[in-house]
């Protein structure tokens, strides 16, 4: 029995489809991420606390395009913010929004037929508020360009590290202290001034600590006003966590049209009978004039011609198409696939109880 990749998840061009999770630096989340149907689900993936290998870099899926903070070569420098972007949005559709002085956010801004929507990826700090700052520095200096014009779109994703009774359950008390509280109030403060509305649920987790097993909500989504009524779903999707991390995936799915590139079907070099194609070459060699020096421009183009026919005749007849596979890995088989639904079906059930 197979399943069925939800309709919201199916690919659309008249939606945009964003996965965020907080990977918690974890090596292992980060790989049960890449091994999973990135590129058939997800045109967009907002990553908060990524895998960074030794040599500073962040793995990035097949089919992906990466964007890194502005600051990430700095020396010492710690990045907490990344984005992958499908190939199949076209790259004439988004450019990066450099934001300088953080490696907590990265940023893109998308162009379509409903204007432009700026999406912000935001890991901020439980300690200190100046990612806030920074923010806040970035969208009135540039406020023409990405929030002020009834065109003008705003996402804000990520890990915000604030407790408040507006989107925390009622009953996690012990989350609402002074100090968190006061820290809320400055965030829900800029939240005001750029006009920006919660879209994923109150009371939906976002964490299970992993000591505790407590739930709470650091992660959050924020958009426009104007942008909500094109929301078609916000949601966590408990059972899609990565291993050895401690937040939920969250979707989120708008309706918004956005230009793409189809990947045309290829020759499949690789599986060809190799002894049917020369056997069909040679035969089509013997189809065009014997070779002979070639005197004049007229001859040589002619020669040039014949055999270049005879090739792709060949290749069209003899080699399959093969259709571009999303996320094409050669250890992969039919066993793992049914393990990894095994792992979903467990998580969700996690989850529920």
């Amino acid at each position: 029995m197979t399943t069925s990749m939800p309709e919201q998840l199916q690919p659309s061009p008249n939606r945009l489809r964003i996965l965020q999770i907080n990977l918690n630096k974890s090596e292992k989340a980060h790989l049960d991420l890449l091994n999973g149907p990135l590129g058939t689900r997800w045109d967009i993936v907002l990553l908060q606390e990524p895998h960074i290998t030794k040599f500073n870099t962040i793995r990035t899926p097949m089919r992906f395009r990466q964007v890194y903070p502005a600051d990430r070569w700095k020396d010492g420098a710690v990045v907490r913010s990344a984005i992958w972007v499908n190939t199949e949005i076209n790259t004439k559709s988004w450019k990066i929004i450099k934001i300088p002085g953080t490696n907590d956010i990265t940023a893109i801004q998308m162009q379509g037929p409903y204007g432009n929507l700026a999406i912000f990826n935001v890991y901020n700090s439980c300690t200190h508020s100046l990612t806030e700052s920074i923010l806040r520095r970035h969208l009135r200096d540039n406020a023409n360009d990405l929030w002020q014009g009834q065109d003008q779109h705003m996402l804000w994703c990520g890990d915000f590290n604030r407790h408040h009774p507006l989107w925390d359950r009622d009953e996690d008390t012990h989350l609402f202290t002074a100090d968190a509280i006061r820290k809320a109030d400055h965030f829900i403060e800029l939240l005001s001034d750029h006009d920006m509305e919660m879209v994923l649920p109150k009371g939906v987790p976002t964490l299970q600590h992993m000591r505790t097993k407590r739930y709470s909500r650091p992660d959050n989504v924020f958009c426009s006003s104007q942008l909500t009524q094109m929301v078609i779903r916000c949601d966590v999707d408990a059972r899609a966590r990565p291993t050895k991390t401690d937040h939920f995936p969250i979707i989120t799915i708008l309706e918004l049209p956005q230009e793409r590139i189809k990947p045309k079907p290829t020759y499949d070099f690789r599986m060809a009978d190799w002894k049917d194609v020369l056997e069909n070459l040679s035969i089509r060699l013997t189809e065009i004039p014997d070779p002979a020096p070639l005197r004049d421009d007229t001859s040589f183009q002619q020669a040039v011609k014949d055999l270049t026919e005879a090739i792709q005749d060949t290749v069209r007849t003899r080699v399959k198409l093969k259709k571009p596979v999303p996320q094409s890995r050669r250890w992969w088989n039919s066993d793992l696939d049914e393990m990894r639904k095994d792992l979903n079906k467990l998580s969700s059930v996690s989850y529920r109880y």
